[in-house]
């Protein structure tokens, strides 16, 4: 043809514009634009039950949570929250991150009894035995026997739950809310509690069941290598006394040490027994030793920590630990350290400081420096899926990971189930791709750039008085305007706003209508091996223009753009995470 002439590639970020996207860019290009869902060591969609709850429906938020991590009204009380962390907002504006957490405990609350999720395949005929009813064994047991599998699970304690029961104080995660989504589970599994599991009974079940999880978690704690004397406590070991109601007062200072979850909870659990909160002479101290910012506590718990009157020493180490005649601690020696910063940018290391000793008397100990699994039994070696080398054998969760948290072990469970099934099965029989969708007919998401504007309500928080009554949650829960106010900040960044180069006059007329700077003029766009934008050179003039380019990391999800446009050149898709079973599966 006469004015035939090469074209610059179209810039667009997904393989399809509409169906499910197979391709590697799609997964990049999901996980580039929904940051949150991408932190999550569970893949939660995030924007998808947050709008749920800005369109007033919390039940079908509760159901998007249920799916993707299993344990909703837990996580929503003690995620670690890796996704509000990830949140662009924290780059967008000064009102930080969309309250993620928050929502989803809100999911929860604000549902009805929910009904335990369906099967995808029918029965396999295969045994398996769950060893650990934590998290991690739960979750797996639960996509196991979603897969058809029969499962049999054995728990050495007298209930189910592992840490979620006994190492998270009730003042955070009352029991009733861990309970009712054990029940989801439980209900069908061949559940068999105080039931041990030596190395002896180990061997019966491999050759008994067709596979075998161990998930067993850290029960091991680490102690100070000190001489120790009577009042001296493992960090697990009290709360499990402390959440069962076996210590209910104490009469004397205590000293925590430590600077985990573990160790937080023991001291805010001692500054109910002790009577702290309300002024009691009696004096709960929290000793750690690297600075208050290490700790594992994120600023919101370290105030609450000052609020109930724990004292907080940093950089000391114990050294020696002081018993009176009768082997009663009577108090403990500390030596204070100089951080010592690591020259290639590693965690900094510490250093005791000569001469800089110093007592804490003290009437309780408490170490809670960490635990470990008891893998007195294990073969040696583990998979990267896993399995043992014992072929039927696998293992997940903190057992094979170390300490963690609840996400993490729910993340490990998912993770070995789908490993087991390939296992016992031969294939792989879930896969997930990127569903996209072409929104048509609708031109607006349902924000604006005011919900960027609106600052989030703080969390409602019992009083102090009242945190003294046992079982009393610290952190009430929002309700109402409030769900609404924090879930329309969210940018639904499952949407995506893309410019059809071949439609596009360059009228500037999206530019213009954006308000913020999120639509570019670029002279060219740099990829990645996959073809995904990676960055983009701006162009100073119309003529040396190539591309209009919406930056997604700056889009708002408002609109506006698409609503402008005279030539219909921008398309609006939504993208979801979407698993899909082989033959013979239902969803």
């Amino acid at each position: 043809m006469k004015y035939e002439y090469a074209k610059a590639p179209c810039p667009s970020e997904l393989s399809v514009t509409e169906g499910l996207g197979e391709a590697e860019k799609d997964h990049l290009t999901l996980a580039k634009d929904v940051p949150c869902q991408e932190a999550c060591p569970a893949k939660t969609d995030v924007p998808a039950y947050i709008q749920a709850l800005a369109q007033g429906d919390p039940e079908r938020a509760y159901r998007i949570n249920l799916e993707d991590n299993v344990f909703p009204g837990v996580l929503g009380r003690v995620c670690t929250r890796p996704c509000e962390d990830a949140c662009r907002h924290n780059w967008t504006n000064i009102q930080g991150p969309v309250h993620i957490c928050h929502l989803k405990r809100a999911g929860a609350d604000h549902s009805p009894t929910p009904q335990a999720l369906p099967a995808w395949y029918g029965p396999t005929g295969k045994k398996i035995a769950v060893i650990g009813g934590g998290p991690a064994g739960l979750t797996a047991a639960r996509e196991l026997s979603r897969y058809g599998h029969q499962i049999s699970l054995f728990e050495r304690e007298d209930h189910l739950g592992g840490m979620m029961v006994d190492g998270i104080p009730r003042f955070r995660l009352p029991l009733d809310k861990v309970e009712r989504e054990i029940q989801l589970i439980s209900g069908k599994l061949d559940v068999k509690l105080g039931a041990n599991v030596d190395q002896a009974r180990l061997q019966n079940l491999l050759e008994t069941y067709d596979a075998v999880l161990l998930a067993t978690g850290t029960m091991k704690s680490k102690d100070l290598g000190l001489p120790a004397g009577s009042g001296l406590w493992n960090g697990l070991d009290f709360m499990k006394a402390y959440n069962s109601g076996d210590i209910t007062s104490l009469s004397g200072d205590v000293v925590v040490i430590g600077g985990g979850f573990t160790a937080v909870d023991c001291a805010r659990a001692c500054a109910r027994a002790a009577q702290r909160l309300i002024g009691s002479g009696n004096r709960v101290t929290l000793a750690y030793r690297r600075t208050e910012q290490a700790m594992a506590a994120d600023l919101e718990e370290r105030e609450e920590i000052l609020l109930e009157k724990i004292d907080i020493r940093t950089l000391a180490t114990p050294v020696k630990i002081l018993t009176d005649d009768k082997n009663q601690v009577t108090g403990i020696v500390f030596q204070r350290n100089l951080i010592q910063e690591d020259p290639a940018g590693g965690k900094p290391g510490i250093a005791p400081l000569p001469g800089s000793e110093f007592t804490l008397p003290c009437r309780y100990l408490i170490v809670a420096i960490g635990q470990d699994s008891d893998t007195a039994f294990l073969p040696v070696g583990v998979q990267p899926d896993r399995q043992t080398t014992q072929p039927k054998l696998f293992c997940a969760g903190d057992f094979l990971t170390g300490s963690s948290d609840v996400i993490h072990a729910v993340a490990e469970g998912k993770a070995v189930a789908d490993a087991m099934d390939q296992f016992l099965m031969g294939q792989v029989r879930k896969r997930y791709h990127v569903a996209v969708s072409l929104i048509r007919n609708r031109v607006q998401t349902g924000r604006t750039r005011d919900h960027d504007l609106q600052r989030p309500p703080a969390m409602p928080l019992a009083t102090l008085s009242e945190r003294v009554q046992e079982g009393t949650e610290v952190e009430k829960g929002h309700t109402g305007q409030d769900i609404l106010a924090h879930a329309t900040r969210c940018y639904l960044c499952n949407h995506k706003f893309e410019i059809d180069q071949d439609k596009c006059i360059h009228c500037d007329w999206c530019i213009e209508a954006a308000p913020r700077a999120c639509i570019k003029r670029v002279s060219r766009i740099f990829r990645d091996d996959q073809g995904v934008p990676t960055g983009y050179t701006e162009a100073v003039s119309a003529k040396e223009t190539t591309f209009i380019f919406i930056d997604s990391n700056e889009c708002i999800r408002c609109g506006k753009c698409l609503r402008a446009c005279p030539t219909g050149a921008i398309s609006m898709k939504k993208m979801t995470r979407t698993p899909c079973l082989t033959s013979g599966g239902t969803l």
